[in-house]
């Protein structure tokens, strides 16, 4: 089955909607609430026939959305990791958030870092624990989605272990694998143990069943097979064990490590970007491919170019499940992105319908 997800980016929504991202939007839930409706509704009448939603790039099921459903702290999972280690939020009316700082980029002593059972208590997680509790008690009839989960699904979502890694030391993490890899060691088993104490902790307080786990390797492709293999694919797997189901995205042109994904014990699904050959992965992998179209084909004005793609792709699938999406930047053209979805339904007969 082939299908197609397509979304508006923050930077989009600013230019466009003239909506702002500021940091009540991430602190305030009930705010976020009623800003998230106005943009939903914004969209309706500005694309009333095409299904494009506001989520967060490639992490949300609009299957899974309901539209009472209320996001505390829905923010990317290695922003929430570094304000717990002694990092900031900071806001941008335009862009996502990030954060002010690489928070271990100067720890050498894994003795600093504090025992993972304890970040439940960090005041950034007490914060959000606190709005889910009292959400739920005032409002009953709300679906409410904490941190680490976008969409009622029971899907958790994090950064990759490279990825988290690379995000809260910076560049010298590379480095650190030839110059102290039992360090590395020390950090991916700490950063894999403090994702699981966190989703644990806030699928219980929110009564969620955690069904499968989304990993966000944007960093991975950095990487040689060699070192994913060492580095990365043992706390993919303890994920895996913990979660049983694993979504794996990657970042980028990523052929030379699919055979490293096929050693991923429980991967179900997998995400990658344009360049990678959906073949190579097809014939590896019976389950669901998802794939997105490169900036540089979205921002050129070559529709054709862009319908090839989506030809080419369909062709490499060979009759596998398969999910195209894109992420609407404020630079595309959007007739490139629109052109997607006419092209699925008039050529491929892909009905589209508007979820919410």
């Amino acid at each position: 089955m082939i299908s197609i997800q397509a979304s508006v980016s923050k930077g989009w929504l600013h230019k466009f909607g003239g909506f702002n991202f500021d940091e009540s939007y991430y602190m305030d839930p009930m705010y976020r609430f009623k800003i998230d409706q106005k943009i939903n509704s914004f969209l309706k009448e500005r694309f009333p026939e095409y299904p494009i939603y506001n989520m967060e790039d490639n992490l949300v099921q609009a299957e899974f959305v309901k539209e009472n459903q209320i996001l505390v702290g829905g923010l990317q999972p290695n922003l929430l990791l570094g304000v717990i280690l002694g990092s900031h939020f900071v806001f941008y009316s335009d862009k996502d958030s990030d954060i002010s700082s690489k928070p271990l980029e100067n720890v050498k002593n894994i003795s600093e870092l504090p025992p993972v059972i304890s970040l439940i208590s960090s005041p950034i997680i007490k914060k959000f624990t606190e709005q889910i509790i009292e959400l739920k008690s005032k409002y009953p009839q709300y679906e409410i989605i904490p941190p680490f989960f976008w969409d009622s699904s029971g899907r958790a979502t994090i950064h990759g272990i490279i990825t988290t890694s690379h995000k809260l030391i910076g560049e010298e993490i590379f480095m650190l694998m030839v110059l102290d890899p039992d360090y590395v060691h020390f950090i991916h088993k700490w950063i894999t143990d403090a994702y699981i104490v966190l989703i644990n902790h806030f699928a219980k307080i929110s009564g969620l069943n955690v069904t499968s786990i989304h990993i966000g390797e944007c960093s991975s492709t950095m990487l040689s097979p060699e070192y994913w293999d060492t580095f990365v694919l043992p706390y993919i797997n303890i994920l895996g064990e913990e979660y049983k189901k694993i979504r794996l995205h990657s970042c980028g042109k990523s052929d030379f490590l699919i055979n490293s994904f096929m050693k991923v014990t429980r991967l179900y699904s997998i995400d990658v970007g344009s360049g990678t050959s959906i073949k190579t992965i097809r014939s590896n992998f019976s389950n669901g491919i998802s794939t997105f179209p490169s900036p540089e084909l979205l921002v050129k004005n070559d529709k054709k170019r862009v319908l090839s793609w989506v030809d080419e792709i369909i062709t490499e699938n060979n009759r596998g499940d398969l999910r195209i999406s894109y992420h609407v930047e404020p630079d595309y053209i959007l007739d490139n992105c629109l052109a997607i979805n006419d092209y699925l339904k008039e050529e491929y007969n892909i009905n589209q319908k508007r979820l919410y």
